[in-house]
């Protein structure tokens, strides 16, 4: 026979996993950005991407909460069939200053909202 105690059991306590960030790909690839208004284009190297954001270095650093309109071509290995232009706008969320010659400046970046561009690439 089986006695159920009449004492409160403890609450279960919600497990919250932590947010899961989007994986990274470590892919070194030139780009250009401006900041919203601008005209005049600035360049860049990633050093990561992912669906959410990227990391790039660059020599003109941005304040946070910046709104970036970028474009990089992702190589036909990532994008599938042949290269595809990819415009992006973003917020800056992150500088890096450099330091000497150990660490280069650079800017992480939201991705905002993204399209690819179809038809012939950009000519450099």
């Amino acid at each position: 026979m089986s006695t159920q105690s009449a004492e409160p059991q403890p609450a279960m306590r919600a497990r919250h996993a932590p947010p899961t960030r989007a994986q990274r790909f470590q892919l070194h690839l030139p780009l250009r950005y401006r900041r919203l208004g601008e005209t005049q284009w600035h360049v860049g190297t990633t050093e990561n991407i992912s669906r959410s954001g990227l990391l790039f270095n660059t020599d003109d650093l941005v304040q946070p909460n910046s709104q970036l309109e970028i474009n990089l071509v992702l190589p036909a290995e990532i994008a599938g069939l042949s290269g595809t232009e990819v415009v992006c706008r973003g917020e800056v969320v992150r500088t890096i200053e450099g330091k000497g010659e150990a660490v280069s400046p650079a800017l992480a970046a939201r991705i905002l909202q993204y399209h690819f561009q179809h038809g012939p690439l950009p000519r450099a």
